[in-house]
């Protein structure tokens, strides 16, 4: 078969290697759809200097073929299946406590003689029982079925929406900022809206708050040319929000959120900051107002669970999100494409 090595910035090798063996504990999963999430893209653009040689590709979708003989799984061969691929231990103290998403193993995705990361870039896939999820989509091979099996591919970023959204008790008619139009704020939108949550979308590119707009968003706003938490306020009654959500927008974005919060209001850093920076915050406004400020990281097994069967009953639509399909072994346009500013989720497909 055919895998992706990413070996340094901008290069990618596309190796003939072995199928992987199938433990007892293991399904074989043929690839059909790849997203190039934001791990790859940093990999590609080389964030992580000291990483190479790295197996990228993590958000997966594809056909069984093989099921170990003492797998844990309702899969069977044939079976369309999403594919959770970071290390989940289940015996460590975070995943003791319902933490699984910080679990400490959960890069422990090398194995002797093999190169690391989850290696969901290639022809087939090895994962182990807990990380493979059944879904309902019959085998078929029409365009229909294709356009499923890519949103299938994006249970994982939706796995980690899904968990962020439940992080603050928002209650129906409540005030929820979203920070950032990327694929990431726009699932956002999709999820609040069915808590019954008003949503003010913070967004400084004038297409990308359309489409906020259109994926459910009640207002969005210019950041960078608009008193945020003035606006926040007039829609508030005077109060401000009673979450925000944090996906892009780096410092001064967390600062702007930070100034529109009502009493008593969480913010979620669901995002990370890229560059590193510090923000200024008095204590005391912790205090007083009683702020919730905490981050949403990845998945668990749990919202994962829910990802995919919110896609599978179609209770979201990701269809918009899929900027491009390109035909693997073709990685390198594909990366290429996944940077740029205009695109979303591109996504491998395996023909």
């Amino acid at each position: 078969m055919k895998t992706t090595v990413f070996t340094g910035p901008r290069q990618v090798d596309i190796r003939d290697v072995a199928v992987p063996q199938t433990q007892p504990s293991q399904v074989l999963v043929k690839t059909h759809a790849v997203g190039l999430c934001t791990l790859e893209q940093r990999f590609y653009q080389g964030a992580t200097p000291d990483s190479y040689p790295f197996l990228g590709g993590h958000e997966v979708a594809g056909e069984v073929v093989a099921v170990g003989t003492s797998a844990r799984t309702t899969a069977r061969v044939g079976d369309i299946v999403s594919l959770a691929l970071l290390t989940r231990c289940g015996t460590c103290y975070y995943c003791r406590r319902g933490m699984d998403n910080l679990c400490v193993h959960n890069n422990e995705s090398k194995v002797p003689g093999q190169l690391p990361g989850p290696a969901g870039l290639s022809e087939y896939v090895v994962a182990e029982d807990y990380q493979v999820y059944p879904t309902s989509l019959p085998p078929a091979h029409d365009e229909e079925w294709a356009c499923r099996v890519c949103e299938l591919a994006l249970a994982e970023p939706l796995a980690c929406v899904v968990r962020s959204v439940q992080v603050p008790p928002l209650r129906f008619g409540d005030l929820a900022l979203v920070q950032g139009a990327g694929i990431m704020g726009l699932l956002h939108i999709q999820l609040l809206k069915q808590h019954g949550v008003r949503i003010v979308m913070a967004e400084p590119d004038a297409q990308r708050r359309q489409l906020a707009l259109q994926a459910g968003a009640d207002w969005a706003v210019d950041p960078l040319h608009t008193d945020l938490a003035a606006f926040l306020r007039e829609r508030s009654d005077g109060y401000g929000v009673n979450a925000a959500f944090f996906t892009a927008g780096g410092a001064s974005a967390i600062q702007q959120a930070l100034e529109g919060m009502a009493k008593g209001a969480w913010l979620c850093l669901y995002g990370s900051v890229h560059p590193k920076g510090p923000i200024q915050i008095d204590p005391n406004l912790i205090h007083y107002n009683e702020w919730v400020v905490t981050g949403s990281f990845s998945h668990t097994s749990a919202s994962f669970q829910q990802a995919v069967a919110l896609i599978a009953s179609r209770k979201v639509d990701l269809q918009p999100y899929v900027s491009e399909r390109v035909a693997f072994p073709d990685v390198q346009r594909g990366l290429e494409r996944a940077i740029s500013p205009d695109t979303y989720r591109v996504v491998m497909v395996f023909v």
